[in-house]
């Protein structure tokens, strides 16, 4: 036997047919049903079920090969113990007292029942609208049930009346004489199957009519009113019997009106719910302005998905499995968690972000939960938060324990807690009216639960994990919009008005706000930003970008340097004139500065001329007399004294103009260079110069005037030998000169005696004892020209 194929009951009912079948299929083991017809057949198993499941199935390309085997007809059960009322049809049903009840609350019981009907009602145009009002007179008058096996009169089909009578049951067979419909039962499968031989007559001693329509005893002789379905048939069918348990939840008993009322509607409601919650729970990313309580808030978002994809993973298993009663259990898991983490929030929103948090309070509610959370999963041991028949119909039949409320009323107290601390922390705003609807989502939130629990009708036929869910959702939304959890929405009114280019980034460089103006900032200038964000960014030659990192992004702004850079072009320009300017005036300086040495070498040489001129014509003078001199040698050597006086004054001359001094022993040197030539023109003399120090320029120059003409003097009057002393006495410069002849004769120059007295000093001729001695005195002050 190959253990990785199975042959799966699908079809309510098909029981003994898949225990006829496995003596035939020897290939297969018989299972029960873990997924759905599509999943099953998709796995290589082969599906007992009916001709409305296989037909659509291969249609949509689930199963390549149809079996069909066994043929059943909805048909009319009446139960001869406990009514003799005469019925034929269904229009019999409207007269007689009796209750008439559905063997089964299955989708496709309902949609077999609901097509027979519409059919039977008006065979030419079956119609669903009709066989739903029919129902729905019956319902008023409280003569129609679902899932009622004692009900005197039942619609099933023919086999099951047949095998109730079996067992030993008085059940008369009524094929509606208005019409009814027939259906096939048979293996769908992906690959083809073998049957051995005498799979008929195994199906008839099964009590089972065959598909060729060959009926075992029990079953009525009558089926003329019936009608099988075609190929062409199952697209009204369908149309007609699709939705056919909301229709009769809605339409016949006029429950489930505001709720799901099929598997299908359990279905997309859950998905739309959680889009909804995945779109809310993304608004509030965009609207939290503490990362913390975003966190929460978040987290408090996924526990509604998981509670949602839980529900649904519930509604895909059989109901009567361990595994579903698991996830019904598992549902506390979420449900439980949503009041600690509210009252986990309203702890956090007391502190400041960022700020280091005592987590003791918290550890008594989260005990508390997990403690909950493993009374509940271990129920199926104790039974104390539920209690029920684990045999019979406990998804609907079950009542609730101590433990169910203690872990309640606990849950209850730590919501209320939370709502009070959010009240209490916003007791300073002043929208006081926009608390009363928070208010009246808890209000609401806690009635319906407590309706639930005590099975009011309308809270019990509607989808308690959906309810809970939206209205936790309604009421975070009204707490968001009334500032009882701070929010940013605020935020773009002040961004818009404000002045300056600001934008708010998150850690992903996507824009959360922007001031009005504000260019966008794109991703390449997000990761310049990034890569060294204590630095400016020139985004263009006007623009200059600012960033600060702040919690979950950073903050930029932008810099008009646009007044700036006018500023700097201004300055810039007036750099340049005033560089030009410079160069002019340079260029003027120079040109003055040229003409002014021009103008001074020619004044200094004019000067200089002025104050050689005398010098020279008399040394031209000298020197044309010489040719004729009787005295040569003596001439000459005077001339020579004379052009060594013109060559060292021309030196003191510039001396004087540079300002600086002459150092005394210089002096001495150029007075003994006198000394030298006046000898060789026969002049014996000796000057000795004590003064050492330096001697103020002009100072030095009359000394050397003083000594040249008195040697000139001493040699044309033959005063030899002459003494001369240079010393300083009493702050003042004294040069004295012995010579050897009588000197009141002699007259020094109108220009060495102009020079001296402007120096404040004087030439006198002292009468010493046997002799007459020539003095110069010049103080080592006075005026500073020569």
């Amino acid at each position: 036997m190959n253990t990785n194929r199975y042959l799966i009951s699908d079809a309510e009912g098909s029981e003994d047919y898949t225990k006829t079948l496995q003596t035939y299929l020897s290939e297969y083991e018989m299972r029960e049903s873990t997924d759905s017809l599509y999943a099953e057949t998709a796995s290589g198993n082969a599906v007992a079920c009916l001709d409305v499941q296989a037909i659509p199935a291969m249609e949509r390309g689930v199963g390549r090969y149809w079996y069909p085997h066994v043929l059943c007809t909805v048909v009319i059960a009446v139960d001869r113990t406990q009514t003799d009322a005469s019925i034929t049809g269904w229009n019999s049903l409207l007269e007689i007292p009796d209750t008439v009840g559905v063997a089964s609350t299955s989708v496709i019981r309902n949609m077999l029942v609901m097509g027979a009907l519409s059919y039977g009602l008006n065979p030419k145009d079956p119609n669903k609208q009709k066989a739903l009002d029919f129902l729905e007179g019956l319902s008023q008058n409280g003569r129609f049930e679902l899932e009622n096996m004692e009900a005197p009169v039942l619609l099933c089909m023919d086999y099951e009346a047949a095998a109730w009578n079996q067992n030993g049951g008085n059940y008369e067979i009524i094929v509606p004489m208005e019409g009814t419909l027939s259906f096939r039962m048979g293996l769908l499968s992906d690959v083809p199957l073998t049957l051995e031989h005498g799979l008929d007559q195994a199906l008839l001693s099964a009590g089972l009519p065959l598909v060729t329509g060959e009926r075992p005893q029990g079953f009525p002789k009558d089926y003329r009113s019936t009608r099988m379905l075609e190929e062409e048939d199952y697209d009204w069918f369908l149309k007609i019997a699709g939705n056919s348990s909301s229709d009769l939840r809605r339409q016949v008993f006029h429950t489930r009106l505001y709720t799901t009322a099929d598997l299908k509607e359990h279905i997309l409601s859950a998905i739309f719910v959680i889009a909804a919650i995945l779109l809310w729970k993304g608004t509030v990313s965009n609207r939290m302005i503490r990362r913390d309580v975003q966190q929460v808030v978040s987290v408090m978002g996924w526990l509604m998905v998981g509670w949602l994809l839980l529900r649904l993973f519930k509604y895909q298993l059989a109901q009567d499995t361990v595994l579903c009663r698991m996830c019904w259990y598992g549902y506390y898991v979420f449900q439980l968690a949503l009041p600690v983490t509210l009252l986990y929030l309203t702890v956090i929103l007391e502190k400041k972000e960022g700020e280091r948090r005592l987590l003791h309070p918290l550890w008594l509610p989260f005990v508390v939960y997990v403690l909950s959370v493993l009374l509940v999963m271990t129920n199926d041991l104790h039974q104390l938060v539920f209690f029920f028949d684990p045999y019979g119909n406990w998804n609907s039949n079950y009542g609730y324990g101590f433990g169910y409320w203690i872990i309640t009323g606990v849950s209850f107290l730590f919501f209320l807690l939370a709502i009070g601390k959010l009240i209490y922390n916003g007791r300073m705003s002043s929208h006081w009216g926009g608390k009363v609807f928070p208010i009246m989502f808890c209000a609401g939130l806690i009635a319906y639960v407590i309706a639930y629990i005590l099975r009011v009708p309308l809270a019990w036929e509607s989808d308690l994990t959906i309810c809970i869910c939206i209205f936790s959702i309604l009421f975070l939304e009204t707490v968001l919009q009334t500032g009882l959890i701070p929010v940013n929405t605020q935020y773009q009114k002040l961004f818009a008005s404000a002045p300056i280019g600001l934008v708010l980034l998150d850690e992903s460089g996507h824009t959360v706000l922007s001031s009005c103006g504000a260019p966008p900032v794109s991703q390449s200038i997000w990761k310049r930003l990034l890569m060294d964000i204590d630095h400016p960014l020139l985004r263009n030659h006007d623009i200059e970008l600012h960033a600060v990192p702040i919690h979950g992004g950073m903050a930029v702004w932008q810099e008009n340097l646009s007044t700036l850079n006018r500023i700097r072009q201004e300055i810039q320009d007036v750099q340049i004139r005033l560089e030009a300017a410079n160069a002019l005036l340079r260029e003027e300086e120079a040109v003055k500065k040229r003409l002014l040495t021009v103008e001074t070498k020619r004044t200094l040489f004019e000067h200089l001329d002025r104050d050689m001129e005398r010098r020279i014509m008399s040394l031209t003078n000298l020197i044309s007399e010489l040719p004729e001199a009787e005295n040569k040698r003596e001439l000459t050597a005077y001339i020579t004294l004379c052009l060594c006086h013109i060559k060292r004054r021309c030196n003191l001359f510039f001396l004087a103009r540079q300002g600086e001094s002459l150092l005394g022993d210089e002096l001495g040197i150029y007075l003994d260079e006198l000394i030298e030539l006046a000898r060789y023109a026969g002049l014996q003399m000796l000057i000795r110069c004590v003064q050492k120090e330096m001697i103020e320029i002009r100072r030095a120059a009359r000394c050397y005037d003083f000594a040249f003409e008195t040697i000139s003097w001493a040699l044309r009057t033959n005063a030899s030998p002459l003494m001369g002393y240079l010393e300083t006495e009493r702050n003042c410069l004294v040069f004295r000169f012995l010579p050897g002849s009588d000197p009141g004769q002699w007259r020094f120059s109108e220009e060495l005696m102009t020079t001296v007295s402007a120096l404040n000093g004087q030439i006198v001729c002292k009468d010493l004892d046997d002799a007459v001695g020539i003095c110069m005195t010049l103080p080592m002050g006075g005026e500073n020209f020569g």
